[in-house]
Formats: structure tokens, C-alpha cells, sequence
């Protein structure tokens, strides 16, 4: 059985957890047909089933708050191949990604660096468009009253630099590897099948997309949400039929190129089908 570390990787609140949450929910029992479902469980599960608790009756997955990564191990079988394999995902907070910025690397960010194949890459769909930014930047222009020595902050960053910085680290750590990139939330995104996510990203999030562009050779964008809705908006019918693609496993869902699919394990399979090209 080959195995196969990828690095779940994203700043504060990008929806790691949730994703990780909605994948161990609707692959648990093997019979989603997906690309990659559940073969057999592993041995430990009580962090991920804890979390599976609230997904399933429609409660936020709560944010990591352990220190050290919760190493999550899955055996799973590739229908595409017909393999198995034991695929291995790190739920880190997102704090530890933040202090990158600041060149405050753990050691355990260092060790995944060093043994991932690929990395799923997760950021929040607040876009930054060239209109934003010349508006970010005419809002930052005072006159300049007298010379004073200037610190910067993280919190000084806006978003979309900070996902190009923690970018750039890990394409200086890792190299061009198999980068899948997710934008969560994508239920909020007002659109039908059809949109072109690849131009979506490239007017978005100029930043990201001309980053990725230039130094990774193999990356796909997608759209994804792990909770289906916005739990707080919903009304009793609303969360009853949620409830009901829960149990027909359409809920969750990822958007790439242009059509929506209920398979969450796309992302995923796609670095996976890298290994082989490697």
C-alpha cells in the first residue's frame, strides 16, 4: 500500500478543518463511489469523529487549537487506478502559517515541507481585484507630516499578500509540486455552471493567480464548500433539506473549470495523480 503526505495548508480560518471535517463524514463508510473513498479505518479517529459530530447536525467545526498538528491517516482506495493508499493530512492552525510571515517556522512545518508530495492550498474567496487594491492603496496615501521609523506587521498585510508570502515559502521549501488551490466558502459565490474559475481567480485575486502562474506547472483552482450553506442563514426548511443531502452525500461540494461536483475528493485526487507523472 503506497503512502502519500499532503500538506493542508492555509491561513487562519480558510476552512481547513471543515474540509478535512465534511471529507472523513461523507467518505467514512467507502460507498460514495467518489474518486477516493474509505477503505477500512484507521486506527485513530476520535479527533476527526469529534468533529464529524457537529457537520453532521449542521454545527460549525470547531478551529484547531491544538499546538502540535492533528496528523490525520485515512486508508482510501483510488477508483480511478484501483489502488489503495494512506493518504496522511496535517490539521494545523492557521496561526502557525500566520507566524511564517513574521519567519517564525515550527519544526513541524518544516518536517511536512520535507515529506509532502503536494500541498492543498485553502484561502477565503475575499477577493482582491486591481480595483480593490488601488482603492487599498488610495485609502493608505497621508500627507507625510515628518521622517519616522516604520514597522510593519502582519496585521499591517493585507489577505491577498499574505496568501502570495505563505505561497512563496512554500514554493521555496517544497519546490514546484502538485498544488491544488482552494477557495472556501464557494456557496456564497453568486453564480451558476459556466463560470470560468481559472478567470475568476486571475480577476479575484490577481496576486495568487499570477504567483501560482509563474512558479507551479502543476495546479488547478477550485471552488469549494464543506458546509454546503451558511449554517446562520438558514431557515427550518432550508436546514431540513440540508439535512437531506447529507445523507445522499450532496452536500458538500467543490467547483472546478466549469461545473460543480459533489466529489470533495477532486482536489485531493488530482495531486495524487501527479505521483505517477513525477
Amino acid at each position: 500500500m503506497e503512502s502519500v503526505n499532503i500538506l493542508l495548508a492555509g491561513l487562519p480560518a480558510t476552512g481547513k478543518s471543515t474540509y478535512i471535517t465534511a471529507l472523513w463524514a461523507i467518505e467514512k463508510d467507502g460507498k460514495s463511489g467518489h474518486l477516493l473513498s474509505c477503505d477500512g479505518l484507521p486506527s485513530e479517529s476520535s479527533y476527526i469523529d469529534g468533529m464529524r459530530d457537529n457537520w453532521m447536525v449542521l454545527k460549525e467545526v470547531r478551529r484547531t487549537s491544538f499546538a502540535e498538528p492533528q496528523e490525520i491517516l485515512l486508508p482510501m482506495k483510488n477508483r480511478r487506478t484501483d489502488t489503495k493508499i494512506d493518504l496522511t493530512l496535517p490539521d494545523f492552525k492557521g496561526e502557525v502559517f500566520l507566524k511564517i510571515l513574521d519567519n517564525v517556522v515550527s519544526e513541524d512545518i518544516s518536517k511536512w515541507c520535507d515529506k509532502t508530495f503536494g500541498v492543498l492550498f485553502m484561502l477565503n474567496l475575499g477577493g482582491c481585484s486591481p480595483e480593490m487594491l488601488q482603492e487599498q492603496v488610495s485609502n493608505t496615501v497621508r500627507p507625510r507630516v515628518e521622517l519616522e521609523k516604520v514597522v510593519m506587521t502582519t496585521d499591517d498585510i493585507t489577505p491577498a499578500i499574505k496568501n502570495v508570502l505563505l505561497l512563496k515559502y512554500l514554493f521555496n521549501k517544497i519546490g514546484d509540486c502538485p498544488i491544488a488551490i482552494c477557495f472556501s466558502q464557494w456557496d456564497i459565490v453568486d453564480c451558476d455552471d459556466g463560470i470560468n474559475i481559472d478567470e475568476w481567480v486571475r480577476e479575484n485575486h490577481p496576486c495568487v493567480y499570477n504567483f501560482v502562474t509563474e512558479h507551479f506547472s502543476n495546479y488547478r483552482y477550485y471552488g469549494v464548500s464543506a458546509q454546503g450553506a451558511d449554517y446562520r442563514k438558514l431557515n427550518e426548511q432550508q436546514s431540513d433539506e440540508l439535512a437531506a443531502k447529507t445523507t445522499q452525500k450532496k452536500r458538500a461540494y467543490v467547483y472546478s473549470s466549469d461545473k460543480k461536483s459533489f466529489d470533495i475528493t477532486e482536489p485531493i485526487d488530482f495531486i495524487i495523480s501527479k505521483i505517477n507523472e513525477d
